[in-house]
């Protein structure tokens, strides 16, 4: 998953970047999954992530997540709890079709439960969190003022 930001500060080996929403939605790809899920745009949000690449103030960066880490968390995000759903209907089932329904609905909630909390968890480890890959356009002085 890539996404393109402007650099907003620079905190010694960091950089605050703004990416997404706005008029940056107009060049994204992904404009369209991102409507047709929420109804609206998203707003800019504020990432903080190593300046690997010694950007500065303004430049224009690409970032990315790389996709082994996006597979895991589509995985505990959405198959996860379906993977519980089946688990607490077939659980349940000897019980009768009514018990099987109460497993399913059970495991789905254990399912979203547990996704929430490991998403969580995995948002505060570094390997999890977004990268610069290269810089798409450098600010000029003149750009800055």
């Amino acid at each position: 998953m890539t996404h393109r930001g402007v650099v907003l500060e620079l905190e010694g080996d960091y950089a605050k970047i703004a990416v997404g929403g706005g008029q940056g939605c107009n060049a994204c790809a992904s404009r369209e999954s991102c409507v047709s899920i929420t109804g609206t745009r998203p707003e800019e949000k504020i990432i903080t992530t190593e300046n690997i690449l010694e950007v500065s103030v303004g430049d224009v960066v690409e970032l990315e997540l790389p996709v082994t880490i996006t597979m895991k968390i589509i995985f505990i995000t959405f198959i996860l709890p379906v993977v519980l759903l089946i688990v607490g209907y077939f659980i349940m089932l000897e019980g009768g079709p009514s018990k099987g329904a109460f497993g399913a609905v059970s495991g789905l909630l254990a399912g979203m439960v547990l996704a929430i909390f490991i998403n969580r968890s995995m948002g505060k480890k570094a390997s999890y969190k977004m990268r610069m890959t290269r810089i798409l356009a450098k600010c000029t002085e003149g750009d800055a003022k």
